[in-house]
């Protein structure tokens, strides 16, 4: 698309920087995404209906050659509504092409996918790398998003108080999660190999170069986590499933749904009582508790 409309998604990001930089920062991919679809001779003004239906029928790689489901593609063409809503709103264009079409579309629900406690313990024990150990730890103890894990800093996590603060995330929110022994004594060793590295930032988990750990670090990890354990475990293994992992293994060991949906960062208790019983494996045996126990 031409550089005019680039200029107006520059002022829709403007206006909406009182957001997460995360928010932000998935508005801009959603957009640019669309964007790159089209050549230079479209703009936001031509953009048609037909244009919205043949993105979501023809975008099925991403610039590096992901693969993109049917969710990613709604998802990208609600960033492109929202975006026309603004721009509509605020008189920089006349109409919005492509509501009625985002209105026809409708995300797949899928099972969510976790790790039983034996699963864990098999993923632990394949991952060798000392850094992505301490990541998926911490991951599968605390359940935060990898986008807050990424911007932890040092002075953000209290070992005394077993408490780590989790600045800006979903939605702007900040709030507290915690330290178990386990966890507790790996940070601690953690830190101390930390401190032996060239440190380039004040993020508490850093790559071996001792830099922030960005999308592009991630992405390694998240490949070194499906290699290691494409044998053993029998779907993708994914910094996301270690979130779902935690709550879900939390609402078995029945702790409390507020206490959890504040941990998680949720802003709807109906998220979090989405995983009790949330796998096939939980509710088979809830499903065998009640009925082999009838008089």
């Amino acid at each position: 698309m031409n550089e005019s409309s680039e200029k107006l998604v520059e002022k829709f990001l403007k206006f909406h920087s009182g957001h997460s930089q995360n928010t932000v920062k998935y508005y801009r991919s959603g957009l640019k995404a669309f964007m790159r679809y089209f050549d230079e001779n479209k703009s936001w003004e031509n953009i048609t209906i037909e244009d919205a239906i043949n993105f979501y029928n023809g975008y099925n790689q991403t610039e590096d050659g992901r693969d993109v489901n049917k969710n990613t593609k709604i998802k990208r063409l609600n960033d492109v509504n929202r975006f026309y809503e603004w721009a509509v709103e605020h008189q920089y264009l006349f109409k919005n092409p492509v509501k009625t079409f985002v209105k026809t579309l409708k995300f797949e629900k899928k099972e969510r996918l976790n790790l039983s406690e034996k699963q864990v313990q098999t993923v632990l024990a394949k991952v060798m790398n000392y850094d992505y150990y301490v990541y998926t730890l911490f991951l599968l103890k605390t359940g935060v998003r990898i986008s807050e894990f990424q911007n932890i800093l040092y002075n953000d996590v209290d070992l005394d108080d077993h408490s780590i603060y989790i600045r800006d995330g979903k939605g702007g929110k900040d709030r507290y999660v915690f330290i178990d022994n386990e966890l507790l004594n790996h940070l601690k060793n953690y830190i101390a190999y930390r401190e032996n590295l060239n440190l380039k930032t004040d993020c508490f988990f850093v790559t071996e170069q001792g830099k922030k750990v960005t999308n592009y670090a991630i992405d390694k990890f998240r490949d070194y986590l499906k290699e290691v354990t494409k044998d053993k475990i029998p779907f993708d293994v994914t910094p996301h499933v270690f979130r779902h992992t935690f709550g879900t293994l939390a609402c078995e060991d029945e702790m409390n749904l507020i206490v959890l949906s504040k941990i998680m960062g949720h802003s709807n208790l109906n998220t979090t009582s989405g995983y009790v019983h949330s796998n096939k494996e939980s509710r088979k045996k809830e499903y065998l508790r009640v009925m082999n126990n009838k008089k």
